[in-house]
C-alpha cells in the first residue's frame, strides 16, 4: 500500500508538470498526459486513503471527524526533497 502511496503521488507531481509544460509550450500532448496521470495519481490517492481509513475504522470502531493527516501526504514527497536539496546545497559553502 505505501508504493501505490508514492506511485499516485509521482503521478500527480507528474501532471502538476506536464500541466505547466502544456502552459508554457501549448502541446497538446503533454495536456493529454497530464490528465491521464492526474486521473490516475487521483484514483490511486483514493484507493490508498480509502483503505487506511478503512484499517482505521476496524482498530478504532468509529470515525473521528477531526481526522485529516491522511491529506498531508500530498505535501510529504516535496518537502522531503526539499530538505535533500537545502541540504546538499549547504555543503557548497562549507
Amino acid at each position: 500500500m505505501a508504493l501505490l502511496r508514492v506511485l499516485a503521488d509521482i503521478l500527480f507531481y507528474v501532471a502538476l508538470g506536464l500541466g505547466v509544460y502544456w502552459y508554457l509550450t501549448k502541446d497538446t500532448t503533454a495536456l493529454w498526459l497530464a490528465i491521464v496521470f492526474g486521473i490516475f495519481g487521483l484514483l490511486l490517492f483514493i484507493l490508498t486513503t480509502d483503505v487506511r481509513r478503512q484499517r482505521r475504522n476496524n482498530s478504532l470502531e468509529a470515525y473521528n471527524i477531526w481526522d485529516w493527516w491522511f491529506y498531508a501526504d500530498l505535501l510529504e514527497i516535496p518537502f522531503r526533497m526539499l530538505i535533500w536539496l537545502l541540504s546538499r546545497f549547504w555543503r557548497i559553502f562549507d
